[in-house]
């Protein structure tokens, strides 16, 4: 510890520092402005926004684009209700996070006290809380506090899922009994159960005529993502993506075939796992995205299935298997080596807009073919849901982890403040986050922050003048919202540069602009209002087929 003798604060904010967080996200309230105090005092470095659910965003951007833990920092209540949908996303999609909040003392729980921002009990957030964490704590006692401290991020590392921590406002000042030192309890696998299931998936991939490794968003998480590309270079099986995990290896690698996702995948792509006798499944999450809205389904008989929760060889399982031993053994199970494949779907250089193309109205394919032109390889792409992401599923990006998206979650209003957190996390890439019209109204004003910060994002709103990701399902006059000048954003914060692209010709140029300045750069995309990419249109019909009555099989 900094100091001989800390505070519950003090130990809380260096316990946090050891696990190589570096940046917190918060707002303050007067409940947590005690904690706040010591926050500052800290080594750590603290991002004030502007609502409590982009705090929550942008933690869970820092930690995916970091790989350490994101801490969010609210008050009671008010604050940490209010955040609840960012965590619950973090939970849903294996985000590491740290939710502290500031609390009442153990003296107005001890009278019952009705104080602000109560609900119904003084325990009523952490219950909800705990819904949506794997460890939860309130440091009522500072002889205990260390200890709490300690379990709860223990927790949150290994599971990689948040976890809370309520400070009581006087406690926090209290000082801290410290923790006895106990060795750490590390999970291992029962040797003959991984031993089998090695050797058995050994056999069954050594048997397929085509298999087939889907590289899901837990390797990343556990960073087991170098381990996985090892196996597949050294035996020669490709290598695909889903969604989560767009980008844990760089997406022009010659083994990469592309992003699986069912029927919203590139045709290529999709033919070549249908048509896999031997699908090995490593980290990943079997979603109705991951499965294009339920558009394929995939054989279990087909499947080597490894995760945290389950390991699977076809129809057997194997019980007591820890997820990064079953991706190490891999290494070392006689897996026989292959042929080297033919990529079915090799990168493809994007095709340059033609003279008479650029005074042609701009579409939502268009926007990004030009992006696969323009974007860097040191650009980090942030998307929201909709057009947003899945018109992003064929781009190639050049370097790993530059693509973050909440993409089983699916919570509109994700990618502005997240781009917060990756820009923290990485500074030196030029983020490019884009946003439907209706996401940017929810969170948009965030970029508020990064002009306080001097971030430097380049913004793309896809303007289709409503919920068109909803108009493909049901559509109605719910769909609509007011449409908003978005280019007044930059004369509003007194930051950064605007354009409004109505053509191809015009969207080129705003992407070059954007990406030779050295500026926030903001631009709107009028995207015809019933315009989509291709798998858009299939999430909309997919969806359409179980939300609509008229269309409901």
């Amino acid at each position: 510890m900094s100091t001989p003798n800390p505070t519950v604060g003090a130990f809380l904010f260096d316990a946090i520092y050891n696990t190589g967080t570096r940046y917190t996200f918060g707002i303050p309230g007067d409940f947590a402005l005690p904690t706040f105090r010591w926050l500052d005092q800290s080594k750590l470095k603290l991002i004030t926004l502007t609502h409590e659910p982009s705090v929550g965003f942008a933690a869970d951007g820092y930690s995916r684009a970091s790989g350490e833990m994101g801490v969010a920092v609210v008050t009671y209540c008010v604050g940490g209700l209010n955040m609840l949908n960012a965590v619950a996303c973090a939970y849903a999609e294996k985000s590491p996070m740290l939710v502290i909040s500031g609390g009442p003392s153990p003296s107005d729980r001890r009278t019952d006290s009705l104080i602000h921002h109560k609900v119904k009990t003084f325990d009523t957030q952490r219950r909800i809380y705990d819904e949506v964490t794997c460890a939860s704590a309130v440091l009522n006692d500072p002889e205990t506090a260390a200890d709490e401290i300690l379990r709860v991020i223990r927790e949150v590392k290994a599971q990689c899922r948040p976890g809370y921590i309520e400070v009581p406002y006087d406690v926090v000042d209290m000082p801290i009994k410290l923790p006895q030192a106990k060795p750490a309890i590390v999970a291992v696998s029962d040797r003959e159960m991984l031993e089998a299931a090695l050797l058995e998936a050994a056999d069954f991939i050594n048997n397929a005529k085509q298999p087939v490794i889907i590289a899901d968003v837990e390797l990343h998480r556990h960073g087991l993502t170098d381990l996985a590309l090892e196996f597949a270079k050294k035996v020669h099986i490709p290598i695909a993506a889903t969604l989560l995990s767009k980008s844990i290896i760089r997406e022009n690698h010659p083994m990469y075939i592309g992003v699986f996702s069912g029927g919203f995948s590139e045709p290529a792509v999709q033919k070549y796992i249908e048509e896999s006798d031997c699908l090995i499944l490593l980290g990943a999450f079997i979603s109705d995205v991951f499965l294009g809205m339920n558009s394929v389904s995939l054989e279990r008989k087909k499947c080597i299935l490894a995760n945290t929760e389950k390991t699977r060889v076809g129809l057997h399982s194997f019980e007591n298997v820890q997820f990064a031993d079953m991706v190490q053994g891999l290494l070392d199970a006689p897996v026989k080596v292959r042929e080297r494949f033919e990529n079915p779907n090799p990168p493809v250089d994007a095709v340059p807009l033609s003279a008479a193309e650029k005074t042609e109205a701009l579409d939502a394919d268009t926007v990004f073919r030009l992006l696969q032109l323009h974007m860097g390889d040191n650009s980090t792409l942030v998307c929201d849901t909709g057009d947003s992401l899945l018109g992003a599923i064929g781009l190639r990006t050049g370097k790993s982890n530059n693509f973050i998206s909440d993409a089983y979650y699916l919570s509109m209003g994700f990618a502005a403040p997240a781009s917060i957190g990756v820009m923290a996390a990485n500074p030196e890439r030029r983020c490019i986050t884009i946003i439907g019209d209706g996401a940017f109204q929810m969170t948009g004003i965030e970029l508020s922050t990064a002009a306080k910060l001097g971030m430097k994002p380049i913004v793309i709103v896809l303007n289709n003048d409503g919920y068109g990701t909803q108009r493909h399902i049901i559509d109605g006059p719910f769909n609509n919202i007011h449409r908003w000048d978005y280019t007044k954003i930059c004369a509003l914060l007194k930051y950064g540069t605007a354009r409004t692209a109505n053509t191809k010709g015009e969207m080129e140029q705003a992407l070059q602009e954007a990406m030779a300045g050295d500026d926030m750069f903001f631009i709107e995309a009028m995207i015809p209002k019933h315009d989509c990419t291709r798998p858009l249109k299939r999430l909309g019909e997919q969806l359409a087929a179980q939300r609509d009555p008229s269309k409901r099989k």
